[in-house]
C-alpha cells in the first residue's frame, strides 16, 4: 500500500460534509471506521474494553438525568460545520430530535481517547471551540483523566480547560446533571 499524503498543499479542496453525507447513502464507505474532521477522511481506532465500558457507563450515568429533557446520542454523526462531521462517543443534544442539519446544537460533547488523546485535545477541541459548543470533554483512558473544555471562543481557543480525575461535576449548559467521577473511573 502506498503511503497516505503527510502535508497538505495550498490549493488542497476539502470535502465537504453535504458530499461526504451523499457518499454515505451511496455505500462508499460501508464497514469502513472513518469520520470527517476538516475535509479529511480520518480513520478511527478500534475500541478497547475500557474505552467501551467507559462510553456506557458515562450513558448509563447522563441519560437517565436529561430524560424529556435532552437526548443522548452514541456515537453518532455530528454536523460541526461544512467539512467536518465526527461521530463523537456521546452527545447531549437539545430537544426536539437531532437532524444533523444544523451545527451548534450540542450542549456536551465527549470524546474518549486511547490512541487518539492528541487529535481529540487539538484539532476536534479547535472545530468543537469553533462551532460554539458550550462543554467538551477528553477522556483519557488510560489516566483516568477528563478534561474538561469550557467557554469556547470564535477563534477556536476555550476559556477554560481543567483536567480532572475525582469529585462531582455539574454540566455547564443543562441543569441538574451531575457526573461522578470517582464512580465513572473505578475500573
Amino acid at each position: 500500500m502506498s503511503s497516505p499524503i503527510t502535508e497538505l498543499p495550498e490549493s488542497f479542496r476539502p470535502l465537504l460534509r453535504s458530499e461526504y453525507d451523499r457518499l454515505i447513502d451511496l455505500g462508499v464507505f460501508e464497514g469502513m471506521p472513518i469520520e470527517l474532521v476538516g475535509g479529511v477522511l480520518v480513520e478511527m481506532s478500534p475500541q478497547g474494553y475500557d474505552h467501551r465500558n467507559l462510553i456506557a457507563d458515562l450513558n448509563m450515568i447522563i441519560a437517565p438525568q436529561v430524560v424529556g429533557r435532552h437526548r443522548v446520542s452514541v456515537q453518532g454523526p455530528l454536523a460541526v460545520d461544512d467539512i467536518s462531521e465526527p461521530e463523537p462517543d456521546l452527545v447531549v443534544n437539545p430537544l426536539p430530535r437531532y437532524t444533523g442539519h444544523k451545527t451548534g446544537q450540542a450542549l456536551l460533547v465527549v470524546e474518549v481517547a486511547h490512541s487518539s488523546l492528541r487529535f481529540d485535545l487539538g484539532e476536534k477541541a479547535r472545530r468543537y471551540a469553533l462551532a460554539g459548543y458550550p462543554e467538551y470533554w477528553v477522556i483519557d483512558v488510560a489516566a483516568k483523566t477528563l478534561h474538561r473544555h469550557t467557554g469556547p471562543a470564535p477563534d477556536g481557543t476555550w476559556s477554560a480547560i481543567e483536567p480532572l480525575t475525582g469529585g462531582t461535576i455539574g454540566l455547564v449548559a443543562v441543569d441538574a446533571v451531575t457526573v461522578d467521577l470517582d464512580e465513572l473511573f473505578a475500573y
